[in-house]
């Protein structure tokens, strides 16, 4: 691999890799040197020297009427690549996720921290679809920031989405189901300890973990949804009927 390859694998253009390593060589250069130089059309050069200057390939100076460019130290491309590192591991859960497309496997999605659970929490909304689910509101509450869990039923009311919930019967519980009406919710407590939330929502479920740092896994497939449904009504009924 050539500089020029090396430095457009780094997502840096083709052009403006030709423009950078020609200041490299030249130092601190005319506009015209420069384009000389990388065997560049002096317009073109122009087009694309604010980009190079925001990428911070570059700087450019002024000396009277004339545009000087000067290269930065290449030990910046060593920050590039950690930065596009960084993007490809925070993606990688999705990717992931999408990898697992083929074949009709179910499709699984893993997020991490209080962040990943709140966007499993919007897959919910952004679905539209009637959620059944356990809930342990206690161990939520300690890990999830009180102002968004206590703001984001409004989500689901704005939307029309019911919520069906078997709960742990705690504090918190008690406080959530008092709020039923008012959040289009229905809530029945019972003794346990779940420790985590599980929501049934169309074809996907989504699994919440409240032990730090938290995580979350929605999983799209329609026969895990029903099974995990039809365990859900046999505890919604036999609470319906003992309470």
């Amino acid at each position: 691999m050539n500089l020029t390859q090396t430095l457009t694998a780094l997502g840096i253009d083709d052009k403006q890799a030709a423009v950078y390593l020609a200041s490299l060589e030249l130092g601190t250069a005319t506009v015209g040197e420069v384009a000389k130089k990388a065997n560049i059309k002096r317009t073109s050069v122009y087009n694309f020297l604010p980009e190079m200057k925001t990428q911070g390939l570059i700087s450019e100076i002024k000396k009277g009427r004339t545009s000087l460019i000067i290269p930065s130290d290449p030990q910046i491309l060593i920050a590039r690549a950690q930065e596009n590192l960084k993007n490809v591991k925070s993606a990688l859960p999705e990717l992931l996720g999408l990898f697992n497309l083929p074949a009709h496997k179910p499709k699984v999605k893993f997020y991490e921290g209080v962040e990943g659970i709140k966007t499993a929490y919007q897959d919910i909304l952004d679905m539209g679809e009637t959620i059944y689910g356990f809930s342990d509101y206690e161990k939520m509450f300690a890990l999830m920031p009180t102002d968004y869990l206590w703001t984001f039923p409004a989500g689901r009311v704005e939307k029309k989405i019911k919520f069906y919930c078997i709960a742990q019967d705690g504090p918190m519980g008690q406080q959530v189901k008092q709020k039923d009406k008012t959040q289009l919710r229905e809530t029945r407590l019972v003794k346990t300890d779940f420790e985590t939330e599980i929501n049934i929502y169309g074809n996907k479920v989504a699994m919440m973990s409240f032990r730090r740092p938290g995580a979350a896994v929605i999983i799209e497939d329609s026969a895990i949804a029903k099974t995990l449904k039809s365990v859900w009504k046999a505890w919604w009924d036999k609470i319906k009927t003992t309470h």
